[in-house]
């Protein structure tokens, strides 16, 4: 649970989420209503999900924008021969999901100051 007040405390610094709480075992930082942070983290496994959610998006299911986690997703053509298999981004393009490489790893308390850029960085184009 230690790795808990540290992603709390980064996320409050950050100054760009109007809500950060524990929610189950997870962290979620809210930016407004509809759009999130989650941050799941098993300290035990090392697994991990890293996701910015907009529920307002069109797509059935999934409202992810993009995210980094270790799950292998079997089914996608190609993400096998990444050389960061299973760990990986993936953000949203016209509707589908574009896959990249990652040197996230679940270190959540190092990669979260990576999440919190790229969350601002995509903030910052939705202002523009």
């Amino acid at each position: 649970m230690s790795w808990y007040k540290a992603v709390l405390q980064k996320l409050r610094q950050a100054n760009i989420l109007a809500e950060v709480k524990i929610v189950g075992a997870k962290v979620r930082a809210g930016v407004d209503e509809t759009t999130f942070l989650d941050i799941n983290h098993d300290p035990v496994s090392k697994g991990y999900s890293y996701a910015l959610i907009d529920l307002k998006l069109p797509y059935p299911g999934d409202k992810r924008v993009f995210g980094w986690d270790d799950y292998p997703h079997e089914g996608i053509k190609g993400i096998k021969s990444m050389k960061s298999y299973p760990h990986h981004f993936q953000r949203r393009r016209e509707g589908g999901w574009i896959f990249e490489e990652s040197e996230m790893r679940g270190d959540v308390e190092a990669e979260i100051e990576t999440v919190i850029a790229q969350v601002k960085a995509y903030l910052k184009t939705l202002q523009e």
